[in-house]
């Protein structure tokens, strides 16, 4: 193929102000939108004539498959040729060996989706890969499909930011996707869909994903466990195990179905970094016979008014604890503020509450957290009076 020389080549792409792979529907709503700027009919500057020559021109190649096919080799030459003498780049200008923010992404996800660990790695940045090493990075993802695998996905583009911070990293620019997953749960057979946002970072040479996290360790060691638990999957076990997820005394999860619902949404929570807040309530009774009495009405009226997104189990005789989905710490305490209020108006026995939140944080595991927040409920300047005269 002969070369182009600079100076002479159009860059029908930059003319119409489209992306290199715009759909045809894109390209033709450009043209449109150009041609309201700048026709001569709406347009009193003269000097705009070449520019809507141009435009035409570039439509009527681009506007065309076969035409646009046989352009698309020139432009890939042209670009080829001159990627020495870019500097910088942006979504609508790459060097040959710059891929799109959107191309590292899909290569990310197609190697994750045939489980070639390498070439997930490799395109992650180099402050992920001092981090977390290859090996690390492919027992997590192993770990992971032996209880999950993807099916498919879908890349959405959602922003571009420039100079921004990702963990301890400032990049020139950052581009966010909105992904959406469909996985396999390997035991049940079931598919659920869930979507995910991912930012690629430019480097200064090329864009790379970032992962997000600091450490898969923890996550690896947990779908290790589950899939050691799944290998002696058996119906009617399974069954008993869903009855017991209940308790039926106060209608609440037992401990075992909070923690099976409450790891689900801290793995969601690691994935999207989406806020989620522990709540423990202890009801103390003076008189240990109304003790279970009191636990029952209390578990009542929370179980009411919690959202029914909510995780909330009963842990002993006395112990109430909750997990409020997408809420912080702040967010939690109003919501504690109100669970008390309306236990005060409903509640005609005379005991005390004690209340501590704790915002889960990624660097403890779920049941030192559940732990240090129903310790901290026992602690007596947590304490919380619900007498009689209050109704």
């Amino acid at each position: 193929m002969s070369k182009i020389r600079p100076e002479l080549f159009k860059d029908y792409y930059q003319i119409l102000q489209v992306h290199y792979d715009a759909s045809p529907d894109v390209i033709k709503a450009a043209y449109r939108k150009l041609c309201t700027l700048y026709h001569p009919d709406t347009s009193n500057n003269r000097n705009e004539d070449q520019r809507m020559l141009d435009i035409n021109e570039a439509y009527r190649i681009l506007g065309n498959s076969t035409s646009r096919t046989e352009y698309h080799k020139k432009w890939l030459t042209h670009f080829t040729d001159r990627s020495e003498n870019v500097s910088s780049i942006s979504f609508s200008e790459r060097g040959i060996n710059s891929a799109s923010p959107k191309d590292v992404l899909d290569q990310f996800f197609h190697a994750m989706l045939t489980k070639n660990w390498e070439n997930s790695y490799a395109c992650l940045t180099i402050e992920d890969q001092t981090r977390i090493p290859l090996n690390q990075f492919s027992a997590w993802r192993e770990a992971v499909s032996s209880c999950y695998e993807m099916q498919n996905y879908r890349i959405q583009p959602y922003r571009t930011y420039n100079k921004c911070r990702i963990e301890d990293t400032i990049y020139p620019k950052v581009a966010e996707f909105a992904v959406i997953i469909n996985d396999m749960d390997l035991q049940t057979s079931k598919t659920d869909q869930s979507t995910s946002h991912k930012y690629v970072a430019f480097d200064g040479n090329s864009w790379k994903v970032c992962l997000g996290v600091r450490s898969v360790k923890q996550a690896t060691l947990k779908f290790k466990l589950l899939a050691q638990r799944r290998e002696n999957y058996d119906p009617l076990t399974m069954y008993k195990n869903a009855v017991s997820r209940n308790d039926p005394l106060t209608g609440l999860l037992s401990e075992k179905g909070f923690y099976d619902d409450t790891f689900k949404e801290v793995e969601r929570n690691k994935r999207y970094n989406n806020p989620i807040t522990f709540v423990a309530i202890q009801i103390n009774c003076d008189e240990p016979d109304r003790e279970i009495p009191c636990l029952c009405r209390c578990a009542s009226i929370i179980h009411a008014n919690v959202r029914i997104n909510d995780i909330v189990g009963r842990f002993g005789n006395n112990q109430i604890v909750c997990l409020f989905i997408e809420t912080n710490e702040k967010q939690a305490m109003l919501a504690v503020n109100k669970l008390v209020n309306a236990i005060r108006q409903r509640q005609t026995e005379q005991f005390t509450l004690n209340v501590a939140v704790m915002e889960y944080k990624k660097c403890n595991t779920l049941e030192d957290t559940v732990f240090a927040v129903r310790s901290d409920a026992s602690r007596h300047e947590n304490t919380i009076k619900i007498i009689k005269s209050d109704f």
